[in-house]
């Protein structure tokens, strides 16, 4: 007899922490990649777009292996991961810019809080969904 998957044998509080901490990884990628780009002169909107792809592929990958299998193959998570963080990533970019532009933030500093806002915001897209 088989045992029910990772995201239906724990409580709600477990698997949000659980979540919580694969996501911490690959935001970890996510901002290291960000940053390393930026040093090595990439513009900063071209770095921010491509440490998301990259951020988003680590998620994906992790959170299929440690959090829920996913309802769908590896490919077409990442499709509709990319989908729904797409949206989420065009208001993240329009927080990224205000706080640069309008409220004068370190870069670094707005990708932090922009991209606090997108993970929170997918958590609830891919608990629905994925």
């Amino acid at each position: 007899m088989s045992s029910p998957g990772p995201a239906t044998s724990r409580p709600a509080v477990r698997g949000a922490a659980q979540y919580f901490w694969i996501v911490c990884v690959g935001y970890g990628v996510d901002l290291a990649s960000y940053v390393g780009m930026t040093e090595a002169g990439v513009p900063l909107y071209a770095a921010y777009l491509a440490s998301f792809a990259i951020g988003t592929t680590c998620n994906v990958a992790l959170l299929r292996r440690f959090f829920a299998a996913g309802r769908h193959a590896f490919g077409k998570d990442l499709a509709l991961s990319f989908a729904s963080n797409g949206f989420f990533i065009l208001l993240a970019m329009g927080i990224y810019a205000a706080l640069m532009h309008l409220a004068g933030v370190h870069h670094v500093i707005a990708k932090v809080i922009s991209n606090g806002f997108s993970f929170v915001a997918n958590y609830q897209v891919r608990k629905s969904f994925f």
